[in-house]
């Protein structure tokens, strides 16, 4: 094997380890538990509570108070909220382009790699 095609594998994997460490590293907040913005009760952290936090949101209820805001909505709102955590009614999770991209980098880095040799 050529230095060149070493040095391309090398570079195309340490690539593919930043995409997997970014895309799939789950990170949990700082504290584990919170105030509950409605009732003010202090509870733990839950998943969904976390995927919020992920997400970005600030403000966060308990179980009950959630509970309580789903069966207030109406039968539309609730159909339209039935989708996974993180995700909209109609799009798509992304599995299939993280795939292709860990198929496509290194195979640009051996081409790149061929193309230069």
């Amino acid at each position: 094997m050529s230095m060149e095609l070493i040095g391309g594998a090398i570079i195309a994997g340490l690539v593919v380890i930043f995409f997997v460490g970014k895309h799939f590293s789950k990170k949990r907040p700082k504290e584990t538990h919170f105030e509950c913005a409605r009732c003010g009760t202090l509870a733990c952290h839950t998943d969904r509570t976390i995927e919020a936090w992920r997400n970005n949101k600030t403000t966060f209820f308990c179980q009950s108070c959630h509970i309580k805001w789903l069966h207030a909505r109406t039968p539309r709102e609730r159909e339209r909220g039935t989708s996974p955590a993180g995700s909209r009614p109609g799009s798509r999770s992304g599995c299939l382009g993280v795939v292709v991209l860990f198929a496509v980098v290194p195979l640009a880095g051996l081409i790149l790699v061929h193309a230069y040799a």
